[in-house]
């Protein structure tokens, strides 16, 4: 009974081994598959964990602005412009005429006239060639600081700015209007926003003073540069 019963048992177990191990076999040349790491969606806040836990810590509401409301504007341009252009402009001309007769006025009526010391003739040549180089390079900075007053709020919470500013040094006189529209969202913390992330901005510098008017050109040149003769 003992010798019946070991043989049916190895009997029994002996071809489930074979077929875990051919299994093993088979399924494990396949290539494994990953499945990409999703994030972690955003869970709702608990109104009761907020008012009772210690170290909940709530979602600040986002900042309404009004108009009138003022936000300082960081300004930090950097502009760097090249441009390199050539024109080659080439015209020719050539005019050939040639008189066989000249009237003559007879008793008659009129008539024809030979010519007896040849025929009268033009030969016109003319070739005009224009080559013009070109290259400009220009290259501004702007760093400063503005408080800007906010003169609308749009229906989706963007907010347009309006800047203007003036300082005097030695009797320079600069003039800085700066003007455009950004998220509320953008707006830091500390009230700031930068001029980066200002859309549709524009930015306009004058210059008034003895130095502005020693470096700019005169009148003459001025002139000179809007004809341009050559």
């Amino acid at each position: 009974m003992r010798f019946t019963v070991t043989i049916t048992l190895s009997l029994m177990i002996c071809p489930v081994a074979l077929a875990q191990s051919s299994s093993i076999g088979r399924f494990s040349d396949l290539p494994r598959q990953t499945t990409p790491a999703r994030e972690e969606e955003p869970k709702p806040a608990n109104p009761v964990i907020e008012s009772t836990s210690l170290i909940s810590v709530k979602a600040a509401e986002p900042k309404k602005y009004k108009v009138h409301d003022l936000i300082t504007i960081i300004v930090r341009e950097r502009t760097l412009y090249e441009a390199e252009g050539t024109a080659n402009a080439r015209r020719q001309a050539d005019l050939r005429s040639e008189l066989d007769a000249f009237i003559k006025f007879t008793g008659g009526g009129i008539g024809a006239t030979p010519f007896r010391r040849g025929k009268p003739n033009i030969n016109y040549k003319s070739t005009f060639n224009q080559r013009n180089d070109a290259e400009s390079e220009r290259e501004d900075s702007l760093t400063t600081r503005i408080t800007a007053k906010i003169v609308d709020v749009k229906p989706n919470g963007n907010i347009v700015l309006e800047a203007s500013g003036q300082t005097h040094h030695d009797k320079e006189v600069h003039t800085l209007r700066f003007t455009g529209m950004c998220r509320s969202i953008d707006v830091s913390p500390d009230n700031t926003v930068l001029s980066t992330q200002i859309a549709d901005k524009k930015i306009d510098i004058v210059t008034k003073g003895t130095i502005r008017n020693a470096t700019r050109a005169g009148w003459a040149g001025e002139l000179y540069d809007w004809i341009r003769p050559l």
